[in-house]
């Protein structure tokens, strides 16, 4: 099924970027095309990790335009009726809540009539404002017109475990269903570091059969490979489709 995934949260690093690239190692690993779309196209951080990868479709549309929303949004709805394959990934950028939020039934109502699947993550930062612009996007926002089903609530553990997150203990955790999922931690910042300077697929570079990387150590290998298995368990919800209620 055609499906559209948003790897979205307010602010700057809480791990948007990350996520997006880890849903991209899942459909590779599935042998399947990508259209990539980086949202900010002055930050094109995945974009130039894969460059030259044969099976990604790289995009550059900007959705960070608060006081031009709706045409922001019907910019990308026409790229995504005009070029959009059969799975497209957004790596929205900090801020994009300002033009989404109010416009996220403009962006399903495309997305239905184009066949496709829309699933969106919010990742959290641990304050209590990031769980009140959360509760606001389930309540009123872009989350809130994604099937329950379909969205997500990110926990980036190298900001804390769980429980440490403000929305953990926050009252609309309870009343509004969404998914969960906990993003893995590399704790070997020598090999974060090399990972974040070699561009290619994280299945490729961490696979244990080829060569080691240009300047990498085999256990900044081994932490990748580590990295990447925890990872895709993490986020193998995002792929399940559910049936049409």
């Amino acid at each position: 099924m055609k499906t559209l995934y948003l790897s979205h949260g307010d602010k700057g690093g809480c791990g948007k970027s990350v996520l997006a690239m880890l849903i991209v190692e899942h459909l590779l690993a599935a042998e399947q095309k990508v259209h990539l779309v980086e949202s900010d196209p002055s930050q094109p951080d995945l974009a130039a990790r894969y460059a030259d990868d044969p099976e990604i479709v790289n995009g550059f549309l900007s959705l960070n335009k608060a006081g031009d929303s709706e045409n922001a949004v019907s910019k990308f709805n026409t790229w995504l009726e005009d070029c959009g394959g059969e799975n497209v990934v957004v790596n929205l950028p900090a801020g994009a809540s300002e033009t989404l939020d109010s416009l996220g039934d403009l962006l399903l109502d495309v997305c239905d009539t184009l066949g496709y699947r829309l699933v969106v993550t919010y990742s959290l930062e641990k304050n209590g404002m990031a769980a009140n612009m959360l509760e606001g996007s389930i309540k009123n926002g872009l989350m809130s017109v994604v099937a329950p089903e379909n969205r997500f609530v990110v926990y980036p553990r190298f900001k804390g475990e769980p429980g440490d997150f403000s929305w953990f203990s926050h009252p609309a955790r309870d009343q509004y269903d969404a998914g969960e999922i906990v993003i893995p931690e590399m704790k070997n910042t020598d090999a974060w570091t090399v990972l974040e300077a070699t561009p290619g697929r994280l299945g490729v570079l961490s696979d244990k059969s080829i060569a080691i990387p240009s300047g990498w150590r085999v256990t900044n290998q081994a932490s990748v490979f580590r990295f990447y298995k925890a990872a895709m368990d993490a986020i193998a919800p995002l792929f399940i489709v559910h049936e049409e209620k």
